[in-house]
């Protein structure tokens, strides 16, 4: 088994090269650190080992202004394992843990618990109690006990650094080209299919529903959008509406995705929703036709971005 919990006692890994972070999101800059600790790692036939958190630190320690996930725990562990290393180490962040000294990290965590030989860490690293460890004191610490640190310098798009922050930002303004280049794949939204009102189906466009009222999730604007839906059928285009239907006085945050050439029961399944593109605001129409004429307009432009994206690649 590949992911194992920090506090489950004797890992049973040994000596290691190990990488350390939130890795919210496994974008870019992530993806870079974790290539060079499996490059390093196997030129010393070592274990390849990423130490990270089931919950971001920022939502323990400062809930009031924590914006959401990126990836939820669950995605991130299933995206960091994708990468090929040999292990992901997780901790729960909790009241215990945000006491620790960067000192007792290094000697109690990084050297008798990993087993680290090497440490790779991102060039804004901030470890220990009150944020009060770097990259540089990580440094120092282990080489005082004779071990090795490497920081990996940012990794730079369109002029900027790559970081979870700038998509984040660039999610919550629906701006999925964006977001997608900085995390080098689609952002998504993964959950179970719900029973909704059923009126799209009586409108011609049956949608897989999915709830939006407990996610810890960034979520785009309310709108609709392009995008790919996996379902346990395969994968097929879709034509998402996040938002309250205000065209039928709903209150309900939902996400509703119609899949282009399927027909199937999805009802309790899961499914993943990969965001492509934005298409317009979220309306209140005059009346059902209405609305059934702009939902066919929005399938052209679902089609139409497939098409434009298929002769990109």
């Amino acid at each position: 088994m590949k992911l194992k919990n920090l506090l489950s006692g004797n890992l049973g890994i040994g000596p290691c090269v190990l990488g350390i972070g939130t890795f919210d999101g496994v974008h870019l800059g992530h993806r870079q650190l974790i290539s060079d600790i499996i490059h390093y790692a196997r030129q010393h036939d070592l274990p390849s080992v990423i130490f990270t958190f089931d919950h971001s630190p920022r939502k323990f320690l400062s809930p009031k202004i924590f914006k959401g996930y990126l990836t939820t725990p669950e995605e991130k562990f299933g995206l960091l394992l994708g990468t090929g290393v040999d292990y992901v180490v997780f901790r729960p962040f909790d009241e215990a843990f945000s006491t620790v000294g960067h000192a007792e990290f290094v000697k109690d965590i990084l050297i008798d618990q990993l087993q680290a030989t090497t440490v790779l860490v991102g060039f804004n690293f901030c470890f220990g109690a009150g944020r009060a460890g770097n990259a540089q004191i990580l440094s120092t610490e282990l080489a005082r006990h004779g071990r090795e640190c490497q920081v990996i310098a940012p990794v730079m798009l369109d002029n900027q650094v790559v970081s979870s922050s700038i998509i984040r930002d660039a999610v919550s303004e629906g701006d999925f080209p964006r977001a997608n280049r900085f995390l080098g794949r689609e952002a998504c939204f993964t959950g179970d299919v719900v029973h909704g009102d059923h009126r799209g189906r009586v409108m011609g466009f049956p949608t897989a529903n999915l709830q939006l009222e407990e996610s810890q999730k960034i979520l785009p604007p309310n709108g609709v959008y392009a995008c790919y839906a996996d379902t346990p059928e395969g994968s097929h285009p879709a034509i998402v509406n996040i938002g309250v239907r205000p065209t039928f006085d709903r209150r309900t945050h939902l996400l509703e995705a119609h899949l282009l050439d399927f027909n199937g029961d999805l009802y309790h399944r899961t499914i993943r929703i990969r965001f492509a593109r934005r298409i317009r605001d979220e309306k209140c129409f005059p009346d059902m036709q209405s609305l059934i004429n702009q939902i066919n307009l929005d399938i052209a432009a679902c089609r139409q971005h497939i098409v434009e994206s298929t002769h990109q690649t």
